[in-house]
């Protein structure tokens, strides 16, 4: 059998992966679609790897999707993170 064969084809993202993609969303906070998000991308990540980490921030709490699919940044890493988040919000509808 070809060793190539019996290697898994699931892949997990590095963490230089999800810090990009994290770091892209905190900064800018929110955005209207996922496809957006993908493109203000610094670097390329295939799409299946994009999906994973976004599983990922998701499950975490780190970002939330509203009803059209917009992209938002629900994390606060301190105090001052949590005022901030907390004064720029507006209720999800």
């Amino acid at each position: 059998m070809n060793k190539s064969a019996t290697i898994s084809k699931t892949h997990s993202p590095n963490l230089d992966t999800i810090e990009m993609i994290e770091q892209t969303i905190e900064k800018n906070h929110n955005f209207r679609t996922v496809t957006e998000l993908y493109n203000a991308l610094p670097r390329g990540v295939q799409h299946a790897t994009f999906k994973k980490v976004l599983d990922y921030l998701e499950g975490s709490n780190k970002i939330a999707y509203d009803k059209n699919g917009a992209v938002f940044w629900i994390f606060a890493r301190n105090k001052q993170g949590l005022v901030h988040l907390k004064k720029n919000s507006i209720p999800l509808k």
